[in-house]
C-alpha cells in the first residue's frame, strides 16, 4: 500500500480531519446536552420537595437508584448493542431516549412516575460515556487520539459545571419571566417547564449523532498488539492483577463518592444553610465547578512536565500527589459561614479532585493489554456509576441525623472526608502493583511520552 493510500485507509486526509473534529464537537455537544438534564434533577430538588412532598431519601432514591444503579446495569448491555447494530445508531436512540424520558417527567404527580422517568433518563445516558470513547478511535488516526481523548474529557468535565449554571439560568428566567410565557403555561409549577424546555432540542441532538461521518481507521499495528497480550480473556487477567485493579478503581470509587455528594446536594444544602434560592446555587455552583475544571486539567500537566522521572509511573504518582491534597478543603465545608466560601471550598476540592481524575484515562488504558481496554474502560463507568448511587443514598440518609439548617453540610463532609482519605491511602499504594502490571502486559519497554 502506498503512502497516499495508506494515509487514506487511517482517516489521516485532510478531509478525514476535518470530518474527525466535526465528529468530536457532535460528541461535546451531546455530552453538554445530556449533562443539563442530568444536573437539572439536582436543581429541582427543593421543588419537587415543595410541590410533592419527597422526603431527602426518596430524592437519594431519585439521583442515586434511579439515575446510577439503572445507568450502570444498562451500561454494559447498551455498549454490547453498539458494538454490534453500529455505535450512531445506538448513541442516537440513546438521546432519544432520555429525550422522551425528559419530557414525561413534566408530566408525573407521583414519586413512582418521577422513578420510573429518571430510569428512562438513566438507561439512554447509560451508553453515552462508553460508545464516545469507541467512537474516538473510528475518528482519529492513533497519533491524534491521545489528543482527541483529552480535549473530550476536559470538554465533559466543563459540561458538569455548564450544565449546572445553564439549568440554573434557566430556571432563573422561568422564575423572574413569568409574563413571556404562554398563556397555557400559567400555574404550571416551573420545575415541570424547565423539564419540557430540555427535553426540546433532543430531536435536533438525535439527527446530528445518526448524519454524524464517522471514518473507520484502521488499527494498523493490530497484529503486534495481538501478538502481545497475554490472554484475550478478562478474568485471568484480572485474577492476576486484582491488587492493582482493586487499588486504582477503589480510588477512584471513593473519590467520586466525595466528589458527587456536593454536586448533589448543595442546591438543597446551601438553601437551608444560608437561605438563598437554588437557582442561584445552580449558577454560583456552576461557575465554581466550571473554573475548578478549568483549574484541574491545567495542573495536571504542569506537574506531570515538572516530574519527568518515570514515563509509566508519574501519571499515577502525580495524582496520589492531589488525591492526597483533596481532604484538606473537604474538612473545611462544615465551617464555612457564606455560600461564597462554601464556593470556595467547592472550586478547590473539585480541581484537585479533576486534576487526579483527568490522569485516569491514560492511566487506564495503560493498565490493560490492548485486546482488553475496552472492557477495563467500561469498568470506569460502572465504578462512578456505583458511586453516583451511594453517595446521594448515604446523605439523604444522614441528613436526618444532623439538627440544624447546616446538618446537610455536616452529612456531607461525613461521607466526603473518610472517602477522600480512604481514595489518597488507595492511590499511593498502587504504583507497586501498578509496575507489577506493566511489566506483565509489556515484555519489552514503551517508547511511548507521556
Amino acid at each position: 500500500m502506498d503512502s497516499a493510500a495508506a494515509k487514506a485507509f487511517n482517516g489521516e486526509s485532510p478531509r478525514a480531519a476535518v470530518w474527525a473534529w466535526y465528529g468530536l464537537g457532535v460528541l461535546l455537544m451531546t455530552t453538554l446536552f445530556a449533562f443539563v438534564v442530568r444536573q437539572m434533577l439536582s436543581l429541582i430538588a427543593p421543588s419537587l420537595q415543595a410541590t410533592l412532598g419527597f422526603s431527602d431519601w426518596q430524592l437519594g432514591l431519585l439521583q442515586g437508584l434511579g439515575m446510577a444503579v439503572f445507568a450502570s446495569v444498562a451500561s454494559y448491555p447498551m455498549g454490547w448493542l453498539a458494538d454490534r447494530y453500529g455505535r450512531r445508531l445506538i448513541l442516537a436512540l440513546g438521546v432519544a431516549c432520555w429525550s422522551i424520558a425528559t419530557g414525561l417527567s413534566a408530566f408525573q404527580d407521583s414519586f413512582g412516575g418521577l422513578f420510573v422517568a429518571t430510569i428512562g433518563i438513566a438507561i439512554g445516558e447509560a451508553g453515552l460515556a462508553p460508545i464516545v470513547f469507541a467512537l474516538i478511535p473510528d475518528l482519529f488516526p492513533e497519533r491524534q487520539r491521545n489528543t482527541a481523548n483529552f480535549i473530550f474529557y476536559g470538554g465533559s468535565l466543563l459540561g458538569a459545571g455548564l450544565g449546572m449554571a445553564l439549568g440554573g439560568a434557566l430556571l432563573q428566567w422561568l422564575a423572574t419571566a413569568p409574563d413571556v410565557l404562554p398563556a397555557w403555561l400559567a400555574g404550571v409549577d416551573s420545575w415541570r417547564i424547565a423539564m419540557m424546555l430540555i427535553a426540546l432540542p433532543g430531536p435536533l441532538f438525535f439527527l446530528l449523532v445518526l448524519t454524524m461521518p464517522v471514518a473507520k481507521i484502521a488499527a494498523a499495528d493490530a497484529g503486534a498488539e495481538a501478538e502481545s497480550d497475554a490472554s484475550r480473556d478478562f478474568l485471568p487477567y484480572a485474577r492476576a492483577h486484582w491488587r492493582t485493579l482493586a487499588c486504582v478503581f477503589g480510588s477512584i470509587f471513593a473519590m467520586a463518592v466525595a466528589m458527587t455528594s456536593g454536586v448533589m446536594w448543595f442546591p438543597l444544602a446551601l438553601p437551608r444553610a444560608f437561605g438563598i434560592d437554588p437557582a442561584s446555587v445552580g449558577v454560583g455552583l456552576g461557575t465554581a465547578i466550571t473554573v475548578a475544571t478549568l483549574a484541574g486539567v491545567l495542573l495536571a500537566p504542569a506537574l506531570l512536565r515538572l516530574r519527568r522521572r518515570d514515563a509509566e509511573l508519574d501519571p499515577l504518582r502525580v495524582a496520589a500527589i492531589f488525591v492526597a491534597l483533596t481532604p484538606l478543603p473537604a474538612a473545611l465545608l462544615p465551617f464555612t459561614a457564606s455560600p461564597l466560601q462554601a464556593y470556595l471550598v467547592a472550586g478547590v476540592q473539585g480541581a484537585l479532585g479533576i486534576a487526579a481524575s483527568s490522569l485516569m484515562p491514560g492511566v487506564l488504558q495503560n493498565l490493560a493489554p490492548p485486546a482488553l481496554r475496552s472492557r477495563v474502560l467500561a469498568l470506569l463507568g460502572i465504578v462512578n456509576a456505583l458511586a453516583l448511587a451511594a453517595s446521594p443514598l448515604a446523605i439523604g440518609a444522614l441528613s436526618g441525623l444532623f439538627d440544624g439548617p447546616r446538618g446537610m453540610l455536616q452529612a456531607i463532609a461525613v461521607v466526603s472526608l473518610p472517602s477522600l482519605i480512604l481514595s489518597a491511602v488507595l492511590m499511593m499504594l498502587a504504583p507497586t502493583p501498578y509496575a507489577a502490571t506493566l511489566r506483565a502486559i509489556r515484555p519489552r519497554p514503551s517508547q511511548e511520552t507521556i
